[in-house]
C-alpha cells in the first residue's frame, strides 16, 4: 500500500484565456518592450523641452521630471504585474500600449492650455510637479505595464521565470539606451517637440495595432489617433492679426529650442523662450552691459595694446564680438552650439571669419589652445541657465592662464541685486586673481547685468579722453557708478562643488516671468509650443 503524491505542474496557467485570442510569439514580445522601453526615454527627455519654455531647464524641472518617470514607472509595474496575473491576455497588453501611444500623441495638445495657466502660480516647484504629472504620468504609468505583463505572457514554466525576467529587462533597458541616444544626437537637433511626440504617440499605436489585429480594435485605433491629431491640428493657435510679435526662425537644437523674433524695432534671439540678446534694427541702441564691456579697452590703459587679442565665450546674436572687432581687436569666438552661429550670421549681421569661430565648449577650448589675449569675457546662458562649469576655481585658473599679464577678464552674469551667486563668483574670482570688480548699472530694476572684471594688475577705469558714442557713455557711466562693494561672499565654487544653480533659482523665476511680461501672455500658447 503506498501514497503517491501527485507531483506539481511546472507549466504556467493562462487563465482567462478565450480560442480567439492571438498568438503573440516570444520575439514579438521582446520587440514590444524594445520599443516601449525606447519611448519611456524619449518621452522623458522630450519633457524638459515642453517645460522650458514655461518653467525653464533647471534642477526643478530636470528632478521633477525624473521623479515623475520613476514615480510613474514604479506603479505601473505594480499595476501591470497584478493584472498580467489576473488577466494574462495579449489583447490587454496591446490595449494598454494603445492608451499610452494616445495619451503621448495628446500631450502637446494637453501642454498648450495648460502651462499657460500652471505658469503663473508664484513658486515655479508646484508648477513643474503638477505640469509633470498631468503630461506625462499617465503615458509612462502604461509603458511601465508593458514590461510585468510580457514577463508573464513569455513564462512558460516557473523553471525559466528568472531568464525570461532577465531578458525582458535586458531588451527593455537596451531600447531605453538607445532611446535615449536617438533622442539627444538625432531628434531634438533635428525636429520639434510636436513631430517628436506625434513620432513616439504613432509608434506605439502602429504597435498595439500589429499585436492586436483585429478590425474592431483597429478602427477603434485609427478613429481615436486621426481624432487627436485633427485637434491638434485645429487647436494650434496662430498669433492675432495685431500681435506685435513676429517669429523670424524657429529651430530646434540639441541646446534648446531656438527663435528670432522681431517686437517692433528690436529683434531679439530666444533659447527656451528666454531672450539671450536684443538687438535694434537701425542699430541705434546696443544692450547696457554689451556697451561697457566692448567699452573696457579705452577705459582702461592696462589693456592697450598693439594688435590686440580677445575671445569671447558664448556668441548669442554676436554683437559683442563683432564690436569688440570694430575696435580693433583680433577676436576669437568659442560658441558650443552651431546652430547659434548660423543664426547670428543669418539675422544679425554677424560675419567673423570661419577660422575665428571655434564651436566647441569653453573649457575643452581653453585645454586645447595656447593662445593668450589681453581680453577675454564669459557671457555664457542656455535659457537662464548660466555655464555654472565656466565659473569654477579650475575654470578661473584655465582662463587666467590664457590672460597677459595685464589682460582683462570680464564675466556677464544676469541676476538680482544682493543675490548670493553675485557674492560666490566674487569670492571664487578673488581666490583666482588679486583685483575683482563688480559693476552694474545705477537702476532699481529686479533684475540687471552684473560685469565682474578680473585681473592680476590693478585696473584703473575713466572715461577722460576716451570717445564713446552718446548712447554708449551713458550706459559707461551707469555701469560705473552702480560698482559694488566687496559682498562678502564665502562660498568658493569648484568643479567638486558648484551648487550656484540653485543659489540662481529665484533669478531664473524672476527672468521667466519677466520675459513672459515682454512676450505677452497672450501669445504663449503660439510661440512657446
Amino acid at each position: 500500500m503506498g501514497n503517491h503524491m501527485e507531483k506539481p505542474s511546472n507549466h504556467m496557467p493562462n487563465s482567462n484565456f478565450s480560442l480567439d485570442e492571438p498568438s503573440i510569439p516570444d520575439w514579438a514580445l521582446l520587440l514590444t518592450v524594445f520599443i516601449t522601453g525606447a519611448c519611456v526615454l524619449i518621452i522623458e527627455l522630450m519633457g524638459t523641452r515642453i517645460l522650458a519654455p514655461y518653467f525653464g531647464n533647471g534642477i526643478y524641472t530636470w528632478s521633477a521630471l525624473i521623479a515623475i518617470t520613476l514615480a510613474a514607472l514604479a506603479l505601473g509595474y505594480a499595476f501591470g504585474g497584478r493584472l498580467a496575473d489576473r488577466q494574462p491576455r495579449a489583447v490587454i497588453l496591446y490595449s494598454i500600449c494603445l492608451a499610452a501611444g494616445l495619451w503621448t500623441l495628446a500631450t502637446p495638445l494637453l501642454a498648450r492650455p495648460l502651462l499657460p495657466l500652471l505658469v503663473q502660480i508664484p513658486d515655479v516647484r508646484p508648477g513643474i510637479l503638477i505640469s509633470s504629472c498631468i503630461l506625462f504620468f499617465p503615458s509612462l504609468f502604461l509603458l511601465g505595464a508593458i514590461g510585468p505583463f510580457v514577463i508573464r505572457l513569455s513564462t512558460h514554466n516557473r523553471e525559466s521565470i528568472g531568464s525570461t525576467s532577465g531578458l525582458v529587462f535586458s531588451i527593455s533597458t537596451i531600447g531605453s539606451l538607445l532611446g535615449a541616444l536617438g533622442t539627444g544626437f538625432f531628434l531634438i537637433p533635428n525636429y520639434g517637440v510636436q513631430v517628436i511626440f506625434a513620432f513616439c504617440g504613432i509608434v506605439l499605436v502602429v504597435l498595439a495595432i500589429l499585436g492586436n489585429f483585429r478590425p474592431k480594435f483597429i478602427g477603434y485605433a485609427v478613429l481615436l489617433t486621426l481624432l487627436i491629431l485633427l485637434l491638434t491640428v485645429l487647436s494650434g493657435k496662430k498669433p492675432a492679426a495685431k500681435t506685435s510679435i513676429e517669429v523670424l526662425e524657429q529651430t530646434p537644437s540639441f541646446y534648446g529650442q531656438l527663435q528670432v523674433i522681431q517686437k517692433h524695432d528690436v529683434k531679439s534671439l530666444l533659447v527656451d523662450g528666454i531672450g539671450q540678446n536684443y538687438v535694434f534694427d537701425n542699430d541705434s541702441h546696443t544692450t547696457q552691459y554689451i556697451n561697457f564691456i566692448t567699452a573696457l579697452p579705452k577705459l582702461s590703459e592696462s589693456t592697450a595694446k598693439t594688435d590686440p587679442k580677445a575671445l569671447v565665450i558664448g556668441l548669442g546674436a554676436g554683437q559683442l564680438p563683432m564690436l569688440m572687432q570694430q575696435n580693433g581687436y583680433h577676436v576669437d569666438v568659442v560658441e558650443i552650439d552651431p546652430k547659434i552661429g548660423e543664426i547670428a550670421a543669418k539675422h544679425f549681421g554677424f560675419n567673423l571669419s570661419a577660422d575665428r569661430i571655434h564651436y566647441m565648449d569653453g573649457r575643452r577650448y581653453f585645454l586645447r589652445n595656447r593662445s593668450d589675449y589681453e581680453f577675454i569675457v564669459i557671457d555664457a546662458f542656455s535659457g537662464e541657465q548660466i555655464a555654472s562649469h565656466l565659473l569654477s576655481v579650475e575654470a578661473l585658473i584655465e582662463a587666467k592662464a590664457h590672460l597677459t599679464k595685464t589682460g582683462v577678464l570680464a564675466i556677464n552674469v544676469t541676476s538680482e541685486k544682493n543675490g548670493t551667486d553675485i557674492a560666490a563668483l566674487q569670492h571664487t574670482l578673488k581666490a583666482v586673481f588679486p583685483h575683482v570688480r563688480i559693476f552694474t548699472p545705477d537702476n532699481s530694476s529686479e533684475l540687471s547685468s552684473f560685469v565682474l572684471v578680473a585681473s592680476q594688475a590693478p585696473v584703473h577705469l575713466s572715461t577722460e579722453g576716451v570717445s564713446f558714442s552718446t548712447a554708449q557713455l551713458a550706459d559707461v557711466e551707469q555701469f560705473i557708478a552702480g560698482e559694488l562693494p566687496n559682498l562678502q561672499g564665502t562660498l568658493l565654487l569648484t568643479d567638486d562643488f558648484n551648487p550656484i544653480s540653485y543659489y540662481r533659482r529665484d533669478v531664473q523665476l524672476l527672468w521667466r516671468k519677466a520675459m513672459i511680461s515682454y512676450l505677452g501672455r497672450e501669445n504663449l500658447e503660439w510661440l512657446l509650443l
